[in-house]
C-alpha cells in the first residue's frame, strides 16, 4: 500500500546529519565510520541511531532506482551465450534487487479442499409410554 507523500511525517534534519546522510550514500559508499568523519561525528554511532527510519528509507529509494537496471540486466542475461564470465553472480544481484523492492517470484497456493459431509437420516423416535 502506497502512503501519499503528505501523510508521511517530515524529519527536521539538521545540516550535519544531511551531510551524514549525503555522504553515507555517496562518497562513503554506505560506510557509516567514512560517512561520521566526512559530516564531523566524533562517534559514528550516534547519528545511525537517530536516523535508522531515514536510513532505511534512502535504502528503499535507492534500491527501487537500480531495479530498472537489474530487471534489464536479467532480460539481457537471456542473449548471452555464457562466455561472460561473473554471469551467475550478476543474475544473483539482480534478483536480490528486486525481490528487495517487491518484484519477487510469486508463488501460488491452491488451496482447493474437498469436504464431504454426509447427512444421517435417523429414524423417528419412538413415544415411550409411562
Amino acid at each position: 500500500m502506497l502512503i501519499p507523500e503528505n501523510n508521511k511525517k517530515e524529519l527536521a534534519l539538521t545540516e550535519k546529519q544531511e551531510t551524514f546522510l549525503t555522504a553515507l550514500f555517496g562518497e562513503a559508499k554506505g560506510n557509516p565510520r567514512a560517512a561520521g568523519d566526512i559530516a564531523g561525528y566524533a562517534d559514528y554511532h550516534q547519528p545511525l541511531r537517530a536516523l535508522k527510519d531515514e536510513i532505511i528509507t534512502r535504502a528503499e529509494e535507492q534500491l527501487a532506482a537500480f531495479a530498472p537496471r537489474a530487471s534489464m540486466g536479467m532480460i539481457n542475461a537471456l542473449d548471452e551465450d555464457g562466455s561472460l564470465p561473473g554471469a551467475n553472480i550478476r543474475m544473483e544481484a539482480a534478483k536480490q534487487i528486486l525481490d528487495r523492492v517487491g518484484l519477487a517470484k510469486r508463488e501460488k497456493i491452491d488451496i482447493n479442499t474437498k469436504v464431504e459431509h454426509g447427512v444421517f437420516i435417523l429414524p423417528a423416535k419412538d413415544v415411550i409410554n409411562e
